[in-house]
C-alpha cells in the first residue's frame, strides 16, 4: 500500500497543531471569569447590539480572546466572553448558562437582543436557546464555527471523557439534533454557519450546512471568519 500525503495536508495539520497548542497555552487565562465592561447599548455603536462569545466543548472563554481584540480593533463596545460546564454533559444544562448570561447582558445594557458568535458546541447550545423558550427573540444574529448543526459521528469521542448524554445527543439524527432542526428561530433571526471542508471533527462533512433560504435567515461561508464577522455585524445587514 502506497500511502501518499499532499502538501496541503500537511500544512493544514501543521495548522491544526499550531492552533491548539496556543490554545492549551491561553487556557489558563480564561478558567475564571473577569468581570467585563458594560454600558447602556447605543444604535450609533459600531456594533448594533451586544455580542456575546460562546465557547465549544472542553474550553473556556480563552478560546476567543484574539476574536475579542480583533473587534475591539473595529470599535466594536460591548463585548462578552462566557464559561459554562461541558464536563456534565447536559446540553439543556449548557442552554441554561447561555440563557442567564444573555439575560445578564441585557439588563447590563439596556439593549433587547444580542448578537452570538459561537464554536462547535456552542453554537448548537445558542441555536437551541434562540429557537425555543424564553430565548426566541433575544438573539438577532448568531453566527457558527464549526458547529455540526446536522450532528456528528465524532462524537463517539466523547464518551471516555465526559458524563451524561452529551455523546449521544450529538449524534447525527438524535433526538436533540432532529428537534433543533424543527425548531424556527423568531421571524427577525438569521444564522450563519462558517464551516471549512477539512474539519476532522464533524462527520459526515456536510453537517455543518444550513438550509439556506431565499430570504437570508440561514446562510452558509466557507473559510472565511474575521471579515464575515465584521460584515453581518454591521449596521448595514442589521434589519
Amino acid at each position: 500500500m502506497v500511502l501518499t500525503v499532499s502538501v496541503d495536508g500537511v500544512q493544514r495539520s501543521l495548522k491544526e497543531v499550531w492552533a491548539h497548542a496556543k490554545a492549551l497555552k491561553a487556557y489558563p487565562f480564561g478558567v475564571v471569569k473577569v468581570g467585563e465592561y458594560a454600558q447602556h447599548h447605543m444604535d450609533s455603536m459600531v456594533n448594533p447590539r451586544p455580542v456575546l462569545l460562546v465557547h465549544g466543548i472542553i474550553h473556556n472563554r480563552s478560546a476567543f480572546f484574539p476574536l475579542k481584540r480583533e473587534l475591539q480593533k473595529w470599535g466594536f463596545q460591548n463585548i462578552f466572553t462566557m464559561n459554562y460546564s461541558t464536563r456534565h454533559g447536559s446540553v439543556m444544562g449548557m442552554v441554561e448558562e447561555v440563557s442567564v448570561e444573555v439575560k445578564k447582558i441585557l439588563d447590563r445594557t439596556g439593549a433587547s437582543q444580542v448578537d452570538i458568535v459561537a464554536h462547535s458546541l456552542g453554537g448548537l447550545v445558542s441555536r437551541y436557546f434562540m429557537s425555543v423558550g424564553e430565548g426566541r427573540g433575544k438573539v438577532n444574529t448568531l453566527i457558527t464555527i464549526g458547529s455540526a448543526h446536522h450532528g456528528t459521528k465524532a462524537s463517539v469521542l466523547l464518551r471516555p471523557m465526559l458524563s451524561g448524554s452529551i455523546s449521544r445527543d450529538l449524534q447525527d439524527g438524535s433526538y436533540f439534533i432532529n428537534s433543533m432542526q424543527m425548531m424556527e428561530p423568531s421571524w427577525d433571526s438569521k444564522i450563519v454557519s462558517i464551516y471549512s471542508p477539512t474539519d476532522w471533527t464533524v462527520w459526515p462533512r456536510n453537517s455543518c450546512l444550513l438550509k439556506e433560504s431565499p430570504s437570508g435567515r440561514y446562510k452558509n461561508i466557507s473559510d472565511v471568519f474575521y471579515i464575515t464577522c465584521h460584515l453581518y455585524f454591521s449596521h448595514k445587514l442589521s434589519p
